[in-house]
């Protein structure tokens, strides 16, 4: 019998697919308080979150690698991913009783749309759901990296699982107007174009300039992270025009872009990558630690075993000596991800 767990742990951790299907949920839902981790593993919750996050995050890994979109086609397919769950699946754009509870209100509510929580929204799923539950993976079994992780057939289930999450997922009494629902709509399929359009562009374009690894960014990103949210559930009571107090939230996410785009001298799968990975989700694991005390201690619990877990990855792929090696598919990696 233990013979037989062995092999069959040995086998979950060398799957990629099998990984991110438990990654993505716990990432998305778990580390971001959402749903506590002892409410996310009974066995509704976690086939749900499996269904929405984690076939969200393979579906939009695949399509990336399959068509060659680079890691500028993922991020805006996670775009694509955090409109279908907020609007589409949770609704929580167009949900008043999660405005006011999330202490927003109905700040910059345009057109039965909280602005401000789908932007929110939107670029959490896009950095957290998304791309950093596949970048982790990607680090943990980087020998299928270069290749599909799951078959065509086994891919067309994943996306009808993605695809019946809304009819399963009923909760909320508020419904916004059908010409709202398919205005998101539409803004999920651009998203989609935009991710073929540029990520082809831009993969095409990206090279290495030899410098060594910045350590710097972890901090950058944490500070990028800390300031959003911040300014996204405190500007709402500074009395601003809605447009003015949306931008000032959204302005340390461009920035931090901008500043990790600038300064990273190796791709988003080598060190740099590592770093603002850890950087990210050392805010939510700070989070969940603090709001843990208050008595979800589960929270504490998996806060700090996260913590543990983002150390092993950092010592794992970090070392003094971090060199640039580019790899087929245009991105870069340290030494000790080869």
């Amino acid at each position: 019998m233990t013979s037989r767990s062995g092999r069959l742990s040995r086998l979950f951790l060398a799957s990629p697919a099998l990984l991110v299907l438990l990654v993505a949920p716990y990432f998305g839902e778990g580390l971001s308080g959402a749903t506590p981790p002892l409410d996310l593993v009974l066995p509704w919750n976690l086939a749900f979150m499996v269904a929405l996050y984690g076939c969200g995050a393979l579906v939009c890994r695949e399509v990336a690698h399959r068509f060659g979109l680079g890691f500028a086609g993922l991020c805006l397919l996670g775009v694509a991913y955090g409109v279908w769950e907020e609007a589409l699946v949770d609704r929580y754009w167009f949900y008043p009783r999660f405005w006011r509870d999330s202490g927003i209100g109905s700040y910059s509510v345009v057109w039965h749309t909280n602005v401000l929580i789908a932007v929110h929204l939107t670029a959490f799923h896009t950095a957290i759901s998304i791309c950093s539950s596949v970048l982790v993976v990607e680090w943990l079994v980087p020998r299928r990296r270069d290749r599909p992780w799951v078959c065509r057939p086994g891919l067309g289930v994943v996306a009808v699982a993605l695809a019946a999450t809304p009819l399963i997922y009923g909760e909320f009494d508020q419904r916004p107007p059908i010409p709202v629902l398919l205005a998101a709509t539409g803004l999920a399929g651009l998203a989609v174009v935009a991710a073929f359009l540029v990520g082809r562009r831009v993969a095409s374009r990206h090279a290495t300039d030899g410098r060594r690894p910045r350590r710097g960014l972890g901090i950058i990103a944490f500070g990028c992270v800390l300031a959003h949210w911040v300014a996204t559930y405190g500007i709402a009571h500074a009395n601003l025009p809605w447009p003015l107090g949306v931008s000032i939230a959204v302005a340390p996410i461009l920035i931090g872009v901008l500043l990790i785009r600038r300064m990273a001298a190796t791709g988003p799968y080598g060190a740099d990558g590592v770093r603002t990975v850890a950087g990210l989700l050392s805010f939510f694991v700070l989070l969940d630690v603090v709001v843990g005390l208050g008595g979800r201690y589960d929270l504490t619990v998996s806060g700090l075993a996260t913590a543990y877990a983002i150390h092993r990855l950092r010592k794992r792929y970090l070392s003094p000596t971090d060199t640039v090696t580019p790899t087929r598919d245009g991105h870069d990696l340290t030494r000790g991800l080869g």
